[in-house]
């Protein structure tokens, strides 16, 4: 797969004009550096375009050069993070394809995961956030091109089962990941144990292949001992 998730996002424009300058690029971070910060502060809610451009230090019309609304600016926020994670994810997969089943998929793992267990406060906003803005179809073409994403990881070397469905492993190895770690940061604020939660992760989703790819995973054991 060669494209990364547009986002979970509503399908209508949500940034006015991409800063190609690089003073309209510091702009436009800034005013997303901020609303991340309030967010995670006061909530969603409680953040006004007020506050976001006077932590910016920038005006308002620097604002609605950018974006239309505080909606719009939330959604390119989540947006833009999400296309790196996928980056990451799609740079793991090229580089671990070499390697048994369960190298590649605690390399995926990580890649998927390493963003919000490093910076959960703002990762626990976002994800809170994201069932603002997000539109359903927006959501579902995301998912899915995560699903590609892990779908490709899993069937990228010859210890996949030939009668194993790489789509619906994906689909349950996405859906685990996704979920314990979304869910936990904003359950638990304030309380995470990013190791902890990253191996409750890992065994949820070795466990569960390990049943799809007995082979690969004992031989993996063998090969580690």
């Amino acid at each position: 797969m060669k494209d990364t998730p547009a986002s979970a996002l509503k399908t209508t424009k949500t940034q006015r004009r991409r800063p190609a300058q690089s003073r309209a690029r510091a702009t436009a971070d800034a005013i997303r550096e901020a609303f991340v910060q309030l967010l995670v502060e006061k909530g969603y809610e409680k953040v006004s375009i007020r506050q976001v451009i006077g932590l910016a230090g920038v005006g308002i019309g620097s604002f609605y050069e950018y974006f239309s609304s505080k909606e719009a600016l939330a959604a390119v926020c989540i947006h833009l993070r999400i296309k790196a994670i996928a980056a990451d994810m799609r740079a793991s997969i090229d580089a671990h394809r070499a390697e048994p089943l369960p190298a590649r998929v605690d390399a995926l793992l990580d890649a998927q995961s390493a963003a919000a267990l490093t910076e959960p406060e703002q990762w626990a906003a976002l994800f809170l956030v994201e069932r603002k803005v997000s539109g359903i179809e927006a959501f579902r073409h995301m998912y899915g091109e995560f699903v590609a994403l892990w779908a490709e990881a899993l069937s990228a070397g010859a210890d996949w089962p030939a009668g194993a469905d790489a789509e619906q492993a994906a689909f349950a190895s996405h859906a685990m990941a996704y979920s314990l770690v979304s869910q936990a940061l904003m359950a638990m604020p304030g309380h995470l144990d990013a190791a902890a939660l990253r191996r409750l992760v890992g065994n949820a989703v070795h466990g569960y292949l390990s049943t799809l790819a007995p082979r690969a995973y004992r031989l993996y054991r063998f090969t580690t001992d």
